[in-house]
């Protein structure tokens, strides 16, 4: 007859489960099968609910053992130097995702170590850069947050829209110099009035982006924006795509494009992921940092655009890697897909592993890559945070 008690039984499988490790540590496997034959005449429970019931991790081990994992194997990153000198390399790189911080730690941890910001012994050093995805996501968990995406508040434009073509599909482009363009609306849950707009541009070929705010988005300060991005960017900019919206579709910005012998494209109307590298861009570079909040006054403006140029872009540019996609195969037989990516690289990284980039670029960023620690710069950009949230009301 199976037991009832439920005190009873749970202290016949805390017994149960001492002689189940000792089996699996025996490997004895007719053991283990005639352990779980009793135990399940015994409790009247289902035997595969018993598996999973008995090999959770025993709070004391039997006798003779010295592990701190039940099934034998030996906790390598399990000590508090490796968690804590992993937890200052993710807040260093603003707390990426484990899929990017992973292959960027030899060359963050060399940095930190370097801006004296980190300091590990040789074994804890060793972990850090041996260590997988699956245990950095792991470790991290549950640390890690969610944010929501607001409406957008593109509206079209309707000029011009014969002369500027229409470019769709996979960007194939290897050359930097190919930008998409968006704005980012920070107007809050009100769109009336005058509002601080963010305008974004992402290169194709390296990812390095690039911010500047402006009070609206009538054509001369989309025009204003991309000419500061176009004169501060370390290539030559070759073309831009961008949406829709009458920001962009103007006669200011093609006659500006034209000048500059640039070409400029648009993507289809209602087609988000015809420009999906910028708008992956909006919430990283822009959202993630300023917010939601709406904002409105010159003063604003100030501070923002003081962020934009200098410690936000430096630490994007420079320690904010990202993945690329390499393939992506279809298999018709489960109707799913598989992608393929190249090892996260930051756009500095990029840059200077391109061949058509100019030697004395290369050195002049090098030469200022030298001289930035990531730490500081997340120090200023957050101080200039603050003094944005201290002007709302």
């Amino acid at each position: 007859m199976a037991m009832t008690n439920n005190s009873s039984r749970n202290e016949y499988l805390r017994e149960a489960q001492v002689l189940y490790w000792r089996a699996v540590k025996k490997k004895d496997r007719k053991r283990l099968s005639s352990l779980l034959d009793d135990v399940t005449e015994i409790t009247g429970l289902n035997r595969k609910y018993l598996v999973t019931k008995l090999r959770k991790r025993l709070k004391s081990y039997p006798t003779g053992t010295d592990r701190s994992d039940p099934r034998g194997r030996k906790r390598i990153y399990g000590s508090a130097d490796f968690k804590e000198a992993l937890l200052i390399c993710w807040r260093a790189s603003n707390e990426i995702c484990a899929e990017n911080l992973q292959p960027f730690l030899p060359e963050l941890v060399t940095k930190l170590e370097s801006c004296s910001e980190l300091t590990v012994d040789t074994e804890t050093r060793k972990l850090l850069l041996s260590v997988s995805i699956s245990t950095i996501a792991r470790t991290l968990s549950k640390i890690k947050k969610r944010s929501y995406v607001p409406l957008g508040t593109t509206k079209p434009g309707n000029l011009l829209k014969s002369q500027i073509p229409v470019r769709k599909g996979l960007w194939n482009e290897t050359e930097p110099g190919w930008l998409e363009s968006d704005t980012v609306a920070h107007c809050g849950s009100d769109m009336s009035g005058s509002f601080i707009h963010s305008y974004n541009f992402v290169d194709i070929a390296t990812s390095w982006s690039e911010q500047t705010a402006a009070m609206g988005m009538g054509e001369r300060a989309t025009v204003g924006s991309f000419d500061k991005v176009r004169k501060r960017i370390p290539f030559k900019v070759l073309g831009i795509d961008s949406d829709n919206g009458y920001e962009y579709i103007n006669h200011h910005l093609w006659r500006y494009t034209r000048k500059h012998g640039i070409e400029f494209t648009r993507s289809r109307p209602g087609k988000k992921n015809d420009n999906a590298h910028v708008e992956q861009k909006n919430y990283t570079a822009i959202r993630k940092t300023v917010g939601y909040a709406r904002l409105d006054t010159e003063v604003q403006l100030e501070i923002m655009n003081r962020l934009y140029d200098g410690p936000l872009r430096l630490y994007l540019n420079s320690f904010h890697p990202t993945r690329k996609r390499k393939s992506k195969e279809y298999d018709p037989t489960t109707g799913k897909s598989r992608k393929f990516y190249f090892e996260s690289k930051t756009p500095f990284q990029r840059v200077i592993e391109h061949p058509n980039i100019p030697p004395e670029t290369k050195a002049m960023l090098q030469s200022q890559y030298n001289n930035l620690n990531p730490v500081k710069l997340l120090a200023e950009i957050r101080s200039l945070l603050a003094e944005l949230e201290g002007t709302l009301g």
